[in-house]
């Protein structure tokens, strides 16, 4: 189910350990809102910072025991959330585990200083062990056979030069001079992939489908659907209690995952329900 509504309310109307991931993107304070509000609606940083206290208990009270908490955020919730206060870390039985950076290259540049092109995700488990699909989020990978040691290739080339000189054994030389020419060339193979590291490069949107411009923080819904695959398995259900355009509910739906959550903003909240339907009409909500 998704509903309009501030998220510590809807919190609190959820049962202890009944989500299996927590993967939402806060308000980062920074004003960056527009003029809407929903960004720059605490009078202080310490009354901002209470309120994210609150937040990250209930979502850890929420979620079962070995799952995961990934927290999107910026420098700036870096500070507040991690070295300031340590609000995360201080929750009992919460446990660092990843720091993923998304790299971009969207966006302006500066003058006086180096561009910042990325974000953070922050990976808490609750407690020590937690669930993480290896094969379900490895990247193809591309491997060189090693031309000294395959015996095939050399015997190939051992034929070829024997046929064209008269049944004359190729020399160390004749070989040598074979591998830096490219005719013994490598084979390009392709291994069942490698575990990608916690730095991903990818621009703001998969597709032009996955668009969305009325959203200032549109997260890309590829990276979400790996974060998905990795710390859940088919038919969990996955919170996101600042919804905003939308994005993790789609990722969801094309994952086989069941999404909940809500949206405080009215209008993004309508605007994220008929961005769904439209591109993804298929997608499932939870009703309870």
């Amino acid at each position: 189910m998704i509903e309009n509504k501030d998220s510590l309310e809807y919190l609190k109307t959820l049962e202890g350990e009944s989500v299996d991931l927590v993967l939402t993107d806060p308000p980062y304070f920074i004003g960056f809102d527009g003029g809407k509000g929903w960004d720059s609606q605490w009078k202080s940083e310490d009354e901002y910072l209470d309120w994210c206290r609150e937040w990250t208990e209930e979502c850890a009270r929420v979620l079962k025991p070995e799952r995961m908490m990934v927290i999107w955020g910026t420098l700036k919730t870096d500070t507040f959330l991690r070295h300031k206060l340590e609000i995360l870390n201080k929750i009992p039985n919460l446990y660092s585990q990843n720091e993923i950076i998304w790299s971009y290259n969207w966006g302006g540049r500066q003058k006086k200083n180096f561009a910042r092109k990325h974000e953070y995700a922050w990976c808490y488990s609750k407690g020590k062990e937690f669930l993480f699909n290896a094969d379900d989020v490895r990247v193809e990978r591309k491997v060189k056979s090693n031309m000294n040691s395959s015996k095939k290739f050399l015997k190939e080339f051992k034929d070829k030069f024997k046929s064209e000189n008269d049944g004359k054994e190729p020399s160390r030389e004749d070989v040598a001079k074979a591998k830096q020419s490219g005719e013994m060339k490598p084979t390009v193979m392709f291994d069942k992939g490698t575990i990608p590291t916690s730095v991903w490069q990818k621009n703001n949107h998969t597709t032009a489908k996955d668009y969305c411009g009325w959203h200032p923080t549109t997260k890309n819904i590829e990276l979400l659907e790996r974060i998905i695959k990795a710390y859940t398995n088919p038919g969990d259900t996955v919170l996101d209690i600042f919804m905003g355009s939308g994005s993790t509910m789609i990722a969801c739906n094309k994952t086989g995952r069941l999404g909940k959550g809500c949206e405080f903003d009215e209008e993004y909240y309508e605007k994220s329900l008929k961005r769904i339907e439209e591109t993804y009409p298929l997608l499932k909500f939870l009703d309870t």
